[in-house]
Formats: structure tokens, C-alpha cells, sequence
């Protein structure tokens, strides 16, 4: 990327910094839309990694009830799932060294999907 155009980028991540309201402009609405779709999928990846939590409040998974609302994307509301929780295994199971590694593998093997679903998705925007 040329020189000038990343500082002229850089010039308006800080404008927007200094001043959110330049986002309202209805011509930067591509740029809303990817620093949405930016934030979701952040907050995906922490919930699949059981990242630690940025806002101190000890929630072990990074994310509480509150962080779990109803997204508005576009004038649509995607509304929250009321199935009932689905079984996720054996309480009683002891997880073994190699029962943790496998586990590993197919979580990263499902970000990866994700990801790839990820960058798809935004090539056909």
C-alpha cells in the first residue's frame, strides 16, 4: 500500500477516534458495515477460544448475559434462539491429555472454517 494513502488512512481512524459521529455520514456505510462484521467476528472467535475477559469483570468465557442481545444488521433483527439447551456430553468423563489435544484440532479446525466463511462472505459483498 502507497506511503501517503496509509497515512491518510491513519489520519482518519484518528478523526474518527476524536469524533464517532463522521461515521454517520451515509457514504461511509461500507465502513460501518465492516467494522460491524469486524466486531462480530471478534466476539465469535472469543467465545469459540474462551478468551479471558477485557472488561475485568471475572466472567471466565470473556462475554456475559449482557453481551448476549438481539443484532440489528441492515433494518433486520436477528432474534435470540429459545430451543432448549442440547446435551454437550458425559459430565462424568475424565478428559485426558489426548482427549484435550483432539479437541484442539477440530476447534481450530472450525475456526478455520469460520474464518474462510468469513473472507468468502465479504468477497461477495
Amino acid at each position: 500500500m502507497d506511503g501517503d494513502k496509509l497515512d491518510q488512512l491513519k489520519q482518519f481512524i484518528e478523526q474518527c477516534k476524536a469524533d464517532p459521529s463522521i461515521l454517520s455520514d451515509p457514504m461511509l456505510s461500507f465502513f460501518r458495515d465492516y467494522l460491524e462484521r469486524v466486531k462480530i467476528q471478534n466476539r465469535m472467535i472469543e467465545m469459540l477460544c474462551g478468551g479471558g475477559d477485557r472488561r475485568g469483570n471475572g466472567s471466565p468465557r470473556g462475554y456475559d448475559d449482557s453481551d448476549l442481545v438481539d443484532v440489528e444488521l441492515q433494518g433486520k433483527t436477528i432474534e435470540r434462539d429459545n430451543d432448549p439447551p442440547q446435551k454437550m456430553g458425559d459430565p462424568t468423563v475424565e478428559v485426558s491429555e489426548e482427549n484435550r489435544d483432539a479437541s484442539q484440532m477440530e476447534k481450530g479446525q472450525a475456526m478455520e472454517v469460520i474464518s474462510e466463511a468469513g473472507v468468502s462472505n465479504r468477497a461477495s459483498d
